[in-house]
């Protein structure tokens, strides 16, 4: 869904630098920018006055001859004030309608709407170069923002600020506020969370779309702004949004009245004016505030996908473009003012930092954060009258970030008693670089000089109330520019470096330099189909990384990947999928659709995109349309089913749209789950079930060091076939176990929390070794009836033999042991000769004694048996302790016993 006007309102701010508190002291700080043209956007308040009543503009310049300043409101080009005699002797001072003036403030009314009479465009009769403050308070809360000059200009830039997180909801609001510097210009506010809503006059949910698209001209502004009750996601939804145009437009943003600390009552005032995307870094110092730990965090915001986060010099997390991370105090070098720390990052980023002027907790602010370079001026002249907030005397101090090349002796601080004595520097963690200074119980005009690069900030306290601002240029950032050549896409795309002078030249593509590119532009050869590229140069003994760009192919190209928390799981668990989707093509597609059907053995649950809708009757995720670079996120909670074996679960992803998707890119679509069932039935998932077939024998002994050892080749390893050599005798009883029903499992009264059969006898002893190797046995030569008269001896015999093997045949799940290519053998054999009196009736097992002999041998002796024996029948019953559970019987043969004649 889109909204379509034909202007829009925004409040964009340039400010000198000075951060204003009142009774709470808010920190908004950004980098002052001299320049001949300043813009300041109109930013919204939840309520008038409830952050902001008096209001004014301060103007200083280095500049020792004076000159005239004009004030034009909106796109009139009637002056709004003129001001003259603007020198460095001379600061001045411009007061602002108290309020909701529809100038710097816009009401209710006019938010959400197109403006031509708000906003401000500040700018020098001669071309002369001069810093603009604006400050605002009430007798609770205090905001600053410094303007950017020139330097404000842009066509992409990300929406910046802190999340609402005060108790106080009704009284929270997050604020964007877009000035257009030319003529029919068409702007693009996307990538917040589905489910924010911004204000659109007295309704403050009244813009619900998930795109806002607007046309501004010259000097017509548009204000955005999202309460904080209005919706649950306007708490940091908004955070990380893009704002795009055609042509150069300026903004400023933040929040009139926020809290970065969950669970408090208290909020404050935190704005400021970034720049665009093409000039900020990847290199930042921070300064801490004076406040509580908890609110002293700087915020990171990525303007391109798989941004890495160094802190200090070490890893620590990657967002994608519009991600934001929020970074702990705790790494700042102490807990007091002062303090610092480093972070550096793999692509370009916004640094926006929280803090406080005192520790308490409706002391907090905002400071938009510049990059460090080598090519940062060396002199700043000057801070004007750094204790003076409208007439309220403050303490004042400075902070200096400043090369560690540079002598401390070099480094010269003066205010109006003269130089003053700097202290020891606090070197910063993770950088060999930079160094920092915090100097306090400053006055008057605050001027400092050095012969190397410094950027310098300053606080300002009185009671509650402080000041706080942010001094750093842009002036000589390199910018990389996409040459029109071939539409600025791969292949064919020329990049060339804008701004020039520089000593030398290095082109990187990936994070690799490209050998041989040494020159001010670089064309990628025709098999990239997509690169991230910076270029590094040197000044004299100064080297600079410039942002990177992203060149994307031509042609459409999605990428799509999958990917799960996990790679096994057991029956019940939750398993939640990540889908991800990117546009690596130049051009828009339109009508993206993803296709996840979860396949059998997984329950759906819930889809949660981060862009777009889920169709839970189709299992379609409905993007719409995707622009390069864009990328977007799909989580899918999904509980698995409970399989009566161990499987596999494999997942496939699909995409549809309007193009044909090249797949320059290969893509990630498939992802395969490992799923343990019960399969012995215990109510012990596999997992962690110690003996999974509940055979008497654990898991990893039937394994003994080979996983999914399967003696048999019948597809069933061995820890879960309870016959393993299937020879017919199931390892249970092979192994020692009682298995006196014969259906392979151990006898026993339960299971223990480790699937163990308990109660049972003889399991978990070992093994025998029987348990994989296959016996049979055999009787060779029968036994023959006998007859003898009475008084002699007879002898019954038979030939038997055992066959065992480890060698198997047929196909899985079917095998065989293959005794063909085993040798005979009577090892293990055992034997007991039975008897059935008068060839009728029951057979018993014979013992030795009496007639009988070696009643237990392959050869049973009978020693003068009567003949009341005679009609006996006998037979041998053959049996094996390398299979418990098979016997031989042979044949039946008969005593006959014939009296001795008389």
């Amino acid at each position: 869904m889109f909204i379509n006007l034909h202007n829009s309102q925004k409040s964009s701010r340039k400010f000198y630098f000075l951060l204003f508190l009142i009774s709470v002291l808010s920190l908004p700080n950004a980098y002052a920018q001299l320049s001949d043209l300043h813009y300041l956007p109109p930013l919204k308040q939840v309520g008038d006055g409830t952050a902001v009543r008096e209001q004014a503009i301060y103007l200083s310049t280095p500049e020792t001859n004076s000159f005239t300043v004009t004030l034009y409101r909106g796109n009139s080009n009637v002056p709004y004030a003129t001001l003259q005699n603007l020198s460095n002797a001379n600061s001045i001072t411009y007061n602002l309608p108290d309020g909701d003036n529809n100038i710097s403030l816009v009401t209710d009314n006019n938010t959400g709407n197109v403006l031509s009479n708000s906003g401000l465009r500040i700018e020098s009769s001669g071309g002369e170069k001069f810093y603009v403050n604006y400050r605002g308070r009430q007798p609770a809360q205090a905001v600053s923002l410094t303007s950017k000059g020139r330097k404000a200009m842009g066509k992409k830039f990300k929406w910046g600020g802190i999340p609402l997180r005060s108790t106080s909801t009704n009284s929270q609001s997050a604020t964007l506020g877009i000035m257009a510097t030319e003529n029919n210009t068409s702007i693009t506010i996307s990538g917040y969370h589905q489910n924010c809503v911004f204000r659109q006059g007295t309704n403050n949910a009244g813009i619900t779309a998930n795109q806002i698209t607007i046309t501004l001209d010259f000097g017509e502004s548009y204000v955005l702004e999202a309460v904080l009750d209005a919706a649950a996601a306007n708490e940091d939804g908004w955070l990380g949004a893009s704002i795009e145009s055609d042509k150069d437009i300026v903004i400023s943003n933040g929040g009139l009245l926020n809290m970065i600390l969950a669970n408090s009552p208290s909020r404050d005032g935190g704005i400021d004016q970034p720049v665009p995307e093409d000039i900020i870094g990847r290199e930042y110092v921070f300064v801490r505030g004076n406040g509580l730990s908890s609110m002293e965090k700087p915020i990171i915001i990525a303007t391109q996908n798989n941004t890495d986060i160094n802190i200090g010099g070490n890893y620590v997390t990657t967002i994608n473009n519009g991600d934001y991370y929020e970074v702990s105090s705790a790494y700042y070098s102490g807990n007091s003012v002062g303090a610092n720390m480093y972070i550096n990052t793999s692509k370009s980023v916004y640094a926006y930092q929280a803090l406080a002027g005192a520790a308490t907790e409706p002391t907090g602010g905002l400071n938009f954060i510049a990059p460090v370079n080598c090519l940062m001026p060396k002199v700043l002249d000057r801070i004007p009258n750094i204790r003076d907030v409208a007439g309220l005397p403050f303490n004042g101090g400075v902070t200096i970030i400043a090369s560690t090349s540079t002598p401390n002796g070099n480094i010269i601080v003066t205010d109006d008693n003269g130089p003053v004595t700097l202290p020891a520097p606090i070197n910063v963690a993770g950088t060999n670089d930079w160094k920092t200074f915090y100097i306090s119980g400053l006055n008057g005009d605050v001027t400092v000089n050095s012969s190397g690069p410094i950027s310098v900030g300053f606080l300002g306290f009185s009671g509650a109330a402080g000041i706080a601002g942010y001094f750093s240029g842009f002036d000589t950032a390199p910018i990389i520019d996409l040459n029109i050549t071939n539409g600025g896409c791969l292949p064919g795309g020329t990049i060339e470096e804008a701004t020039g002078n520089f000593d030398s030249y290095k082109w990187f593509m990936n994070g690799q330099e490209i050998q041989g590119a040494t020159s001010s532009s670089y064309t990628p050869p025709a098999n990239i189909s997509y690169a991230e590229i910076f270029l590094r140069v040197t000044q004299g003994t100064c080297e600079f990384d410039s942002n990177s760009v992203t060149l994307y192919h031509c042609n459409p190209d999605i990428v799509l990947n999958k990917s799960a928390d996990a790679t096994f799981f057991n029956a019940g668990d939750v398993v939640n999928f990540d889908i991800s989707v990117e546009s690596r093509g130049v051009n828009q597609v339109t009508n993206v659709v993803i296709s996840d059907n979860l396949p059998a053995g997984l329950t759906f649950v819930s889809a949660s995109p981060s862009h777009g809708t889920w169709s839970t009757t189709n299992s379609e995720w409905i993007i719409g349309s995707m622009d390069a670079g864009d990328l977007h996120t799909l989580n899918i909670t999904a509980t698995v089913d409970s399989p009566a074996f161990f499987s596999t679960i494999t997942n496939t992803i699909t995409n549809t749209q309007d193009q044909i998707d090249s797949n320059n890119t290969p893509d990630d679509p498939i992802e395969v789950l490992n799923i343990f069932g019960d399969i012995d039935g215990d109510g012990i998932q596999d997992s962690v079930d110690l003996d999974n077939d509940n055979d008497g024998i654990l898991d990893t002994v039937e394994e003994n060091g080979v996983s999914n050892r399967d003696t048999d080749g019948d597809g069933t390893p061995d820890y879960l076939d309870l016959d393993s050599d299937n020879d017919g005798c199931f390892d249970a009883s092979e192994s020692g176990g009682v298995d006196a029903n014969s259906d392979g499992v151990l006898d026993g009264t339960g299971y223990d929390s480790d699937g163990k059969v308990t109660g049972g006898t003889g399991g978990y002893n070992g093994t025998t070794g029987n348990e994989i190797e296959a016996t049979k046995i055999q009787i060779d030569t029968e036994p023959s009836s006998a007859e003898i008269c009475l008084g002699e001896e007879v002898l019954f015999a038979s030939i038997s033999s055992s066959l065992s093997t480890t060698v198997f045949t047929g196909v899985p799940p079917t095998t065989t042991p293959d005794y063909s290519i085993s040798t005979e053998t009577t090892n293990g054999l055992q034997y007991q000769w039975e008897v059935q009196l008068g060839g009728t009736g029951s057979w018993s097992a014979i013992t030795n004694g009496g007639i009988y002999s070696n009643a237990t041998t392959a050869e049973l002796s009978i020693t003068n048996p009567p003949l009341s024996a005679s009609s006996n029948k006998y037979r041998l019953v053959l049996t094996s302790t390398k299979n418990v559970c098979t016997e031989a019987i042979s044949s039946e043969v008969l005593l006959t016993i014939n009296d001795l004649p008389v």
